[in-house]
Formats: C-alpha cells, structure tokens, sequence
C-alpha cells in the first residue's frame, strides 16, 4: 500500500493528546500541506493563525465558553492539543469553505503521515464570526473582511482513536 493511502486509512480525530510541543520541523511540514492544497481559480486567498501558546489559547476558550451554553466538552474544542490551526478565509470569496476544507484535510493527512494526531474544528465557527469573537480576528491581524472557516488542533497522540466502521450505499456509479 502506498503512504498516501495508509496515512487516509491511519486517520482519526484525535480527542487525546500529550501536553509535549510537536517538533518545529513537524509543524512546518503540516503548514506547507496546507499552503499546497490546491484553491479555487488558484486565488490562495486562505489565511492560518498557528497557537502554539497555552496561555493565548485558554484565553480564547474562555471567551467561547463566556459564548457558548453547550458544556465544557464544547468549550475545550481543541482537547488540550498543544497546537492549534485557524484557518481563516475572505468573507465574500464564494469558495472560502471549500478552499479551507481542501487546505485542513491536506494537514490532518500529513499531520498522520507524520505519526501526530489531529481533529478538525468546525463548533467555534459561530463564536469566532460574533462580535466577541472578531476580537481574534484582529489580535491575529486579519484583515476586517476575513471569517473563520475551521480549524484543526494537532498533537502528540496520547489515546489512539478506535476505526469507526464505513458507512455503505454511498457512491452512485453511472
């Protein structure tokens, strides 16, 4: 089998990290992924805020948790990984989403190719395009017309995730 298909194959969403930094090496690896990641009309318009400071990313669970009445399981959204990907992207560029999903699986592949874990992040989604949350935007220095689109939190796999089975019936050959 190849490597690209046994990193598919490997992925989980990593719920389970050890408190360890993930190499500078390792870190630029994963970014790259994501700047390769191909973008619509080839624009490459998306944007990453890398955390890799703990202090910096209670504050920000804080603040969604001040937000948010889902329960602490939502607001520690990044599972204590010690590194944490925003990926931001233009408010009025139609493929934003797409571009950033294209860009966040590129990085959760390689992030398992490397042997790290990683769960991609949609649940702060609302909190980050609020009032409250824009305040990011800024201290990360966006411009005012970009949004949040995902994120991903990356680490060092304390607890592997079991396979979940695959769902069948879903691919229509014509």
């Amino acid at each position: 089998m190849n490597e690209v298909m046994r990193a598919i194959y490997g992925r989980r969403s990593t719920r389970s990290y050890l408190p360890e930094q993930i190499s500078d090496e390792s870190l630029s690896l994963i970014l790259d992924a994501g700047l390769w990641a191909p973008t619509a009309r080839n624009m490459q318009e998306i944007r990453f805020a890398v955390v890799r400071n703990a202090d910096i990313m209670n504050e920000i669970k804080a603040d969604f948790a001040a937000c948010d009445d889902r329960g602490a399981l939502a607001r520690d959204f990044d599972h204590n990984a010690p590194v944490f990907i925003f990926l931001f992207g233009p408010k009025a560029w139609p493929y934003s989403e797409i571009d950033a999903g294209i860009a966040v699986e590129n990085m959760a592949i390689a992030a398992e190719g490397l042997g790290l874990g990683s769960v991609i992040i949609g649940v702060i989604r609302d909190f980050m395009r609020s009032a409250a949350g824009e305040k990011w935007l800024k201290r990360f220095g966006l411009p005012e017309d970009y949004h949040f689109v995902i994120g991903l939190a990356l680490g060092k796999i304390k607890s592997p995730t079991p396979v979940h089975p695959i769902a069948g019936d879903r691919i229509i050959m014509l």
